[in-house]
């Protein structure tokens, strides 16, 4: 039977939250918003305890909640059928508790952001490894939340690799602590992983414990322009092959960066070793390549190409993930030609692709959807008959950005199978009244 949601009374939620600014009820137009929307009240706690009354309150009254950081991604993989009562915040809990550098470690809080933690990191020459999308805006709760990645995930791997331990206070207001400082503290079934991409469906992380790594000493990218003789997915799977760590393979479709020749495919490397290995890495990749020229980028030069490259897909349309095998990662970019209908005829970008090769994602951007009479339905069927065709070679197709109407025709999601079985058995545990559910369908991003 579905439960009544009582009226929203803000002055409950003021007597667990009591300092102000704790209890935001009016913002500007687009803050906080998601799809022209806005919740009627966004909740800055400082500590657990307040999280666990907020939570209790809201399972009590059926208030829906989403957790969220910087609200950086509140449109992302949503399903648009429910509303939003409260956005319950993280930003505020914004802590580094605990940093040892012998034991590659840090303890944190779920509102702490990546750019202040490398910060925090840089004097102990350690760092994350992770570079999500987006602004540096995000907080770390949010990036292992929404398993942000990009690029750096084929050395180092994705969020979930990185999380040695988490607090979360689950829908119905328990405190679980799961994992702990070490890899090997993990017994039985392994929760902490589905935290990882889970969107906040199970409860919300207040804190982490991650891994370390040492900051590398040279950063290298070599930008590699395709040709007949090294297709650009050919010139990545040869390259991948090369007997060396390497850091992230992209494939970046023509005139996606001004770096790359805007005529051909283009193939950027990068390396992350010391000084001493640098030079020997990139020998073994020219090897492999027969020595095809390319483009060196050292330094600053390599972070701020791939810090953009991170930031490729701000503004597009519609935004799609797909994950593959590589082996047919060459078939899936010459079908996203199918995708070229979609692309509104006056659009500068059109269609785009940014693909990391050897992670197996590639990601594709509509920067600008053709709106005419029978878009719509049309866009619709595109992009379902493109999903069957992802799925029909063992992929799968996420649409993590759409208008709100277009997401509502086709689900953020594709075929869930086991996976939704689980995850829908869990959150019956964990958020048994579903007042943290994101959506009506949900698939996790690992």
């Amino acid at each position: 039977m579905t439960r009544k949601e009582k009226t929203l009374d803000t002055s409950l939620l003021r007597e667990i939250l009591p300092v102000k600014g704790q209890v935001l009820e009016h913002f500007g137009e687009t803050d906080w918003s998601f799809f022209s929307r806005q919740p009627r009240a966004v909740l800055f706690p400082h500590s657990q305890e307040e999280i666990t009354s907020v939570l209790s309150l809201a399972n009590e009254n059926n208030w829906n909640c989403m957790p969220a950081g910087n609200g950086t991604w509140l449109e992302g993989c949503m399903n648009t059928d429910r509303e939003v009562n409260l956005i319950v915040s993280m930003s505020k809990m914004n802590n580094i508790l605990v940093h040892e550098p012998d034991n590659l470690f840090v303890e944190l809080e779920a509102g702490v952001t990546l750019e202040q933690l490398q910060v925090t990191l840089r004097p102990s020459k350690q760092w994350l490894p992770l570079d999500p999308p987006g602004k540096n805006s995000s907080t770390m709760g949010a990036i292992i939340a929404t398993s942000s990645c990009g690029a750096l995930q084929t050395g180092f791997g994705r969020p979930r690799d990185h999380v040695l331990g988490a607090t979360l206070i689950t829908g119905d207001g328990k405190t679980l602590k799961l994992g702990g400082k070490t890899v090997k503290n993990v017994a039985g079934f392994d929760l902490l992983k589905l935290l990882s991409g889970s969107w906040g469906r199970f409860g919300v992380i207040t804190k982490l414990i991650m891994r370390l790594h040492p900051l590398p000493e040279a950063d290298r990218t070599l930008l590699f322009s395709s040709n007949q003789a090294h297709p650009g997915t050919s010139l990545a799977h040869d390259i991948m092959h090369t007997p060396a760590t390497l850091q992230s393979i992209s494939i970046l479709s023509p005139g996606l960066r001004e770096e790359l020749d805007s005529e051909n495919t283009g193939v950027a490397v990068r390396i992350l070793e010391s000084e001493a290995a640098v030079d020997k890495v990139e020998a073994l990749i020219l090897e492999r390549t027969d020595l095809l020229p390319c483009k060196r980028l050292n330094g600053s030069e390599s972070e701020a190409f791939f810090e953009s490259l991170k930031n490729t897909d701000t503004d597009s349309d519609v935004v799609i993930r797909i994950k593959c095998l590589p082996s047919i990662m060459k078939n899936l970019i010459h079908q996203i030609e199918a995708l070229q209908s979609l692309v509104a005829d006056d659009s500068l970008g059109g269609l785009k692709f940014l693909a990391h090769y050897e992670s197996g994602i590639l990601l594709v951007l509509i920067d600008k959807l053709k709106l005419d009479d029978d878009w719509l339905a049309q866009s619709a069927e595109t992009l379902q008959e493109f999903r069957d065709t992802v799925e029909q070679q063992g992929g799968s197709l996420t649409l993590l950005f759409a208008p709100e109407i277009l997401l509502k025709e086709v689900t953020p999601w594709g075929s869930l199978g086991e996976v939704e079985t689980i995850c829908a058995g869990l959150e019956k545990v964990f958020d048994p009244n579903q007042i943290l559910s994101r959506s009506s369908a949900h698939r996790s991003a690992e």
